[in-house]
């Protein structure tokens, strides 16, 4: 006869221990992958570009359009510029930047209208851009400040030409080396796309 209390309090002991670990197991595993001992995300970063931090306004450096207006850049939010920044003329490595630029505008696609390309540099050395609305010509003044802020602000010395990804407010935000070969900038310029899709 006692036989069968003991096997139904051990059936109702086991019972509610596993009622215990079906719900208090999810809370131990969220501790232990959130503020436990185990690190599981990964510290890399994800884009190609060196992230300029804080993002550098093009405004406050004394940039310019032809007409000595600052740049048209405040368009619509979630619209991107591919910008090549030439510290003197239109070398050849400028030239390679315009031209990588200029695939990467088309090869996103659907997005093309909102990726505009534009060349910054000084006023003797502008290169001739294809006359369509998505070019745009940007001149850097002497003593503006801009290359050596961008090499502080990515804490590399700044080649002839650079291709810079800048934001509709006119802040660069992305800024890539000379060894780049596009297929990085286009990841991240489609990343940035998606992010700000309206």
């Amino acid at each position: 006869m006692t036989s069968q209390p003991r096997a139904t309090k051990t059936k109702s002991r086991v019972t509610l221990l596993l009622i215990t670990a079906v719900f208090g197991l999810p809370f131990l595993l969220a501790w232990v992958f959130a503020i436990g001992p185990l690190d599981w995300r990964s510290v890399g970063t994800v884009n190609y570009g060196v992230l300029v931090e804080p993002p550098l306004l093009l405004e406050t450096h004394g940039v310019t359009d032809d007409t000595g207006a600052a740049p048209p850049v405040d368009s619509l939010a979630g619209d991107w510029f591919l910008v090549v920044l030439s510290s003197s003329g239109c070398s050849e490595q400028c030239v390679h930047w315009l031209q990588i630029a200029e695939r990467i505008q088309i090869a996103v696609g659907r997005d093309m209208s909102r990726v505009t390309l534009a060349w910054l540099g000084p006023d003797d050395g502008a290169p001739t851009l294809p006359s369509k609305e998505s070019r745009q010509s940007w001149r850097l003044p002497l003593g503006g400040g801009l290359i050596a802020a961008l090499a502080g602000a990515t804490g590399e010395s700044l080649p002839d030409a650079r291709l810079l990804i800048v934001d509709y407010r006119g802040r660069i935000v992305l800024a890539y080396p000379p060894t780049e070969d596009g297929h990085g900038v286009l990841d991240d310029l489609k990343r940035l796309l998606r992010a700000t899709a309206r």
